[in-house]
């Protein structure tokens, strides 16, 4: 009967190491697309832009990444889309998601440049096949949750 028991211990012992070497892997970035909707609040209304593609590219050592909205127009009054990235976002990986967030970064557009929308206060995650984040363009408050398609 002791026997067993011991048996019952170390098969229980192997299964939660095994468990938690898996459990405790980071998640690892990787160049991925998603589909989904960004909300921008203008004149205190949300304007939803749906079907729009996000393309998150992290860096070679995955601490950072740079996200791109195509195609996108962030008011009803805009006369054309344009695509714009979000620069230097910090990453912080875990076994189940990927955290982002940056405090202040310059978006780029349009070949340059665009300090009057600076992005702030930016937080997200990448979990599974789902992106979401928040930010500030500027003054204006957006978000967005998209998956891969």
């Amino acid at each position: 009967m002791n026997t067993n028991r011991i048996l019952c211990a170390i098969a229980a012992i192997l299964l939660l190491g095994c468990t938690k070497e898996n459990a405790d892997e980071a998640m690892k970035p990787e160049n991925a697309d998603f589909k989904g909707t960004v909300t921008v609040i203008y004149q205190d209304q949300p304007f939803d832009n749906e079907g729009i593609v996000v393309n998150f590219v992290p860096s070679d050592d995955g601490s950072t990444a740079s996200i791109t909205l195509q195609k996108i127009r962030f008011v009803p009054q805009m006369p054309v889309t344009i695509d714009v990235t979000i620069p230097d976002v910090k990453l912080v990986s875990s076994p189940t998601e990927i955290t982002l967030s940056c405090e202040e970064t310059i978006p780029l557009a349009m070949g340059g440049e665009y300090p009057r929308y600076k992005v702030t206060g930016l937080t997200g995650k990448l979990s599974g096949q789902n992106l979401e984040f928040s930010l500030k363009f500027g003054d204006y408050p957006t978000s967005y949750k998209g998956t891969r398609p």
